[in-house]
């Protein structure tokens, strides 16, 4: 160790780094009592100082906080929230500057401001002061995240308290996007000349890349850059650059695939070590660009059409930002502010309206922000393959404005409250157009989207609509992703809550969800449309307002949906009485329903609502209308549920299917009852009145020998699926009720 040099101008030491704070706008009439702003600072450790003459002032980094007389209101600033203000010629001369910090005061309805002194010098200067102890050198919390979310997954049953918060599968890689520069700076402190110990988020360090070639890890060759940059090479290929101060790595497109591992160490030319190990990172390098705030979720939408957000992408600076995947390396949460603001209504005055399905009086307020009917928030179409990395991080738009309801803005705000469905989505995917869709359904390219390892948290509960004062005031939240019009979406090890829909999928599109959760979904947790294909593996499904999955098909078109669910927990438990019933007219159908259930009961052989009235519906095939009466008529809608083995093949090729189908009873609007035994043998039974249950020959239940294999397959199964005119509904069959 070099004790007694310490370098470089253009990078701050602490020693060097100076700082003046100085306020205006401060509202001298907040005195006794009222609001005062007690300080506005600008964080030293998050600026760079000390410049060369002609270099760009660089204060993206930057963090200040506001200090209000009213602690609840203390803000921390970001780059994006601040206006930074210097002379364009400042480091065109040596000598001390100052660059001016500012925000517009919400709480005081002034500018604040603060002034941050740099120096700008001709050389580097050499400064002789005594070296840093370093008594704090750990991973970033971000990563100590990653690291107890990947080794707690899978632990926990299904069942116990902890399943719903952890992922179902663990051990694996941490994930960097080679589109834009990945931030690694561990937690460090020091002791400071007044012995005090004093956080830093920019440091000298010394780091070690290696590449992982046939199972092992081999070091990069290093070659020192201008200033604390570093390349580092396998044989002739650059593979990332690093600013061994500021912690960033610039990962090159040849990155793409490798694995990697670094190693980053305080070094020993600027700081007292004691004990101090390095901090390492196992991570793969995707085509991706790397998100820490929710800002730069832009780069996601690419529609150059959209001029809302060629706008405030402009203002982002992320205009000509195209990306091919995004990778999470923090908890985000996205706000209206994040969006374009064409997306959504505002109330001008208050608004006093009745809740359809409760009959309770709401009262909307002036200023509410709702989000406009069928608007997608990140939108991606085109046959190309995207990304989505979760890296275990949350994605919260649980605080984002519902859909308004027409009571609150009228017809053009969407249908009825009790007949309203959402239709706005956080992502939209979509491969080509409907016509070349209909013309070309196959041989034509596909957009292939992947979503990966994140928690994702919506804003549609599943009894309520609720705004951020718990006030019910809207018709829908947001869908998780809409995938449509020939999409191939892969969904793997996400978690997902409160979404109006979590996984829909439309229009020939494909959707594979393996080792998922979905909860509190306010409609279904799954919803497919027309000619799709929809596979649900290895997941745990809980809590809709409705059926777990809805199937629809749209017999003119010929567009049937396949929906496989295997190894696969559905569970909704509902009572018919939720609002989505309301909302779909199907209220009377439940009394059906029940009520064939109590037939079911009576003849011995179960139940498909339990002793507490209510109904574990697992999905729901049907063809499109607005309202059960419609849905019922559709005699002609065909498609496949099939819950782990059981469930309905409603198509005219499958032989049990055909012969309901073409059943004089069917035809006549009576209710078919089918079974799948364990060999996959398919039983059926149908209800004339409301007392008596008969074969498919018209036989009395009970006075055919045959009957006893049938009598058999219901006792024992563990699925029961109800079918009647057009709709065919996936029940848990409850036995010894």
């Amino acid at each position: 160790m070099k004790a007694n040099r310490i370098v470089l101008s253009f990078v701050a030491t602490i020693a060097m780094i100076a700082l003046i704070f100085c306020f205006c706008g401060c509202n001298n009439n907040n005195a006794g009592g009222k609001l005062q702003l007690v300080s506005f600072t600008v964080d030293r450790t998050s600026v760079k100082t000390n410049y060369l003459i002609g270099e760009a002032i660089d204060f993206s980094s930057i963090r200040a906080t506001a200090k209000y007389s009213d602690e609840t209101l203390n803000k921390e600033y970001t780059f994006q929230e601040l206006t930074i203000t210097y002379a364009d010629d400042i480091t065109a001369t040596v000598g001390e500057k100052e660059v001016v910090v500012s925000f517009e005061d919400p709480n005081l309805n002034v500018k604040q401001e603060a002034r941050v002194k740099i120096k700008v010098t001709a050389e580097p200067v050499i400064e002789e002061v005594d070296p840093l102890i370093v008594v704090q050198f750990e991973k970033p919390s971000s990563l100590v995240t990653f690291d107890n979310s990947n080794r707690n997954a899978g632990k926990t049953q299904y069942g116990q308290s902890a399943f719903a918060s952890e992922f179902l599968v663990g051990n694996k890689t941490y994930v960097i996007g080679n589109e834009s520069n990945f931030k690694l700076n561990p937690s460090f402190a020091v002791l400071n000349a007044d012995d005090a110990i004093q956080a830093l988020e920019a440091f000298y360090t010394t780091v070690e890349v290696s590449i992982e070639k046939e199972g092992s890890y081999v070091k990069l060759t290093k070659n020192a850059l201008e200033g604390n940059n570093v390349a580092y090479y396998d044989g002739e290929t650059l593979i990332v650059t690093v600013d061994t101060y500021n912690g960033n790595y610039d990962f090159t497109t040849e990155s793409a695939g490798a694995k990697v591992k670094i190693e980053v160490m305080p070094s020993e030319e600027f700081y007292i070590l004691d004990d101090v190990k390095p901090v390492t990172l196992e991570a793969e390098i995707i085509q991706a660009y790397n998100v820490y705030e929710a800002w730069q979720m832009a780069v996601v939408e690419y529609d150059s059409e959209r001029t809302d957000w060629v706008d405030l992408k402009t203002q982002y600076g992320l205009l000509d930002v195209q990306v091919s995947g995004i990778v999470l390396h923090n908890d985000i949460k996205i706000t209206a502010a994040d969006v374009p603001s064409s997306f959504f209504y505002t109330t001008e005055k208050a608004i006093e309206y009745k809740n359809a399905a409760t009959g309770e009086k709401i009262t909307v307020p002036a200023g509410t922000l709702f989000l406009k009917e069928e608007t997608f928030l990140y939108q991606r179409v085109g046959a190309t393959e995207f990304v989505i990395q979760g890296n275990f991080f949350n994605l919260d738009t649980s605080g984002f404005p519902l859909v308004a309801s027409p009571e609150v803005f009228g017809a053009n705000a969407g249908k009825d409250y009790e007949t309203d469905f959402s239709n706005s989505a956080l992502f939209y995917f979509k491969s080509v157009d409907e016509e070349t869709m209909v013309q070309h359904p196959t041989g034509i390219d596909v957009a292939e989207i992947l979503i990966e390892n994140m928690s994702i948290i919506g804003n549609a509960k599943r009894d309520n609509l609720v705004d951020a004062g718990d006030n019910l005031v809207s018709a829908g939240g947001l869908i998780f992703a809409k995938n449509t019009h020939m999409t191939k979406t892969t969904i793997n090890n996400v978690i997902g809550n409160s979404y109006f829909i979590t996984y829909f999928v439309a229009y020939g599109a494909e959707l594979h969800v393996n080792s998922a959760k979905c909860y509190d979904s306010y409609q279904n947790a799954a919803y497919a449309y027309g000619r799709t294909v929809l596979t649900i593996t290895d997941s745990y499904l809980n809590g809709c307002g409705g059926p777990v999955l809805i199937a629809q098909c749209r017999i003119d078109d010929n567009m049937f949906p396949v929906n496989v669910l295997t190894n696969t927990v559905a569970e909704t438990h509902v009572t018919g009485e939720e609002i989505w019933f309301t909302a779909v007219n199907a209220t009377t159908l439940v009394g059906k329903i029940q009520a064939l259930g109590a037939g079911l009961e009576a003849a011995g052989l179960g139940n498909f609502v339990d002793r507490n009235g209510k109904m574990n519906i697992h999905g729901a095939l049907m063809p499109t209308g607005h309202s059960a009466d419609e849905v019922v008529s559709g005699v002609g809608a065909q498609g496949s549920l099939e819950y782990n083995g059981a469930g309905i093949n409603r198509f005219q090729d499958n032989e049990n299917w055909s012969m309901i189908f073409n059943h004089p009873a069917f035809l006549q609007g009576a209710a078919f009852l089918t079974v799948t035994d364990a060999e996959g043998n398919c039983y059926t039974v149908y209800n004339i009145g409301t007392e008596a249950l008969y074969d498919m020959y018209g036989n009395q239940l009970g006075t055919d020998p045959s009957h006893a294999a049938i009598l058999k397959a219901f006792m024992e199964a563990d699925s029961i699926v109800l079918s009647q005119g057009g709709i065919s509904i996936v029940f848990e069959f409850y036995h010894n009720t």
